[in-house]
């Protein structure tokens, strides 16, 4: 059991990492990315990485960058197919994936925004009715 306190995390990372890179390895020494250096934190409840893994199955891949900008840059217009990402994934798992992003240490002080900004993207999108 303990080994899967440390397995979860970790494909958790992988995800969001890939997820965001967009499965560019040549940007994965880049310092300049947000995530660079990095420790995950600890869940803040038994079970969370589980739930926000089961989120991020519904992210595309291509999407997870321009998600991430649009919650720190509201003139990043998300296009329609990231959009249909958002509202597949539901409120729930939005804020969620928020909370997840919020939990490390470099976006603690950020954590009203992406949670307002995990919401605010959420209804935007939905509302888009595509």
């Amino acid at each position: 059991m303990a080994k899967l306190a440390y397995v979860i995390p970790t494909m958790l990372t992988l995800f969001l990492v890939c997820n965001t890179l967009a499965l560019e390895p040549s940007n994965s020494n880049n310092t300049e990315v947000p995530w660079y250096g990095l420790i995950i934190p600890p869940e803040p409840y038994d079970g969370f990485y589980i739930k926000v893994l089961s989120c991020l199955w519904n992210v595309d891949l291509s999407c997870g960058f321009q998600i991430y900008e649009h919650i720190f840059d509201t003139s990043k217009v998300l296009d329609d197919h990231c959009c249909r990402n958002v509202v597949k994934l539901g409120l729930q798992c939005s804020k969620r994936l928020g909370l997840a992003l919020s939990l490390f240490e470099k976006f603690k002080p950020q954590k009203a925004l992406i949670d307002r900004m995990s919401r605010k993207t959420y209804h935007e999108c939905n509302a888009r009715k595509l």
